[in-house]
């Protein structure tokens, strides 16, 4: 078994391949338990009201977990890794027409013309835009529309994403920034030089994050 002490002594790229691994070994039984939950609901379509709540719950659950997985790996990709401009009107356009595509999610973007690159993580910025959104969809249970503006402030860019949520406000604050060593969404944000900051007004809930621009 690997020590705290072993942990903290691992090259950052083992500490990524070791979570890489124990991420890919949780991930398969909780696909096996995913796809009992959309069985169950096909087989007890009839069921009582409380039955089918309960299948739903279970693949929201499975969902989060994925998430949370997916949000450790950015944290332990953010670490050290130095900036590069990125594009993020062209990411969030592309991630924004995907979901539209696949999912039949409703996605309003609202992005200034003529913004400079961002400075993000080298090779991090579309997974974080998708990691972004992905929370809303899966963490927040989010209702269309999600919302994205992007537009320039100061020295940099405010990139806002925000909707009508089913989940908890206190929750997901508790999810997005919580106690060190902090979120992958975090991270991201920090080794960007930028801030994160929580919006919570009745059941809408919103991410507001600055980013420099990158320095040409």
């Amino acid at each position: 078994m690997t020590t705290g002490l072993q942990r903290s002594a691992m090259p950052a790229a083992d500490q990524e391949q070791l979570l890489r691994h124990l991420a890919h070994e949780i991930r398969q039984p909780l696909s096996g338990i995913e796809s009992i939950a959309y069985y169950l609901d096909m087989v007890l379509g009839d069921a009582e009201p409380e039955v089918q709540q309960q299948c739903e719950r279970l693949r929201r659950m499975v969902q989060q977990a994925h998430w949370l997985l997916e949000d450790a790996s950015l944290a332990m990709r953010a670490a050290g890794q130095p900036a590069a401009p990125a594009g993020l009107t062209t990411i969030l356009t592309c991630i924004g027409g995907q979901l539209a595509l696949h999912e039949e999610r409703n996605i309003e973007l609202t992005l200034a013309p003529g913004l400079p690159p961002a400075n993000v993580p080298s090779g991090l910025a579309y997974s974080f835009c998708e990691h972004l959104l992905s929370f809303f969809r899966l963490v927040a249970q989010a209702q269309d529309p999600i919302q994205v503006e992007l537009v320039g402030e100061g020295q940099g860019m405010r990139l806002t994403v925000g909707a009508e949520v089913l989940a908890d406000a206190d929750e997901l604050e508790r999810v997005v920034c919580p106690q060190q060593p902090g979120s992958g969404i975090g991270r991201v944000v920090e080794a960007a030089g930028g801030r994160l900051a929580t919006v919570a007004a009745g059941t809408r809930f919103s991410l507001s994050i600055f980013l420099p621009a990158a320095v040409e």
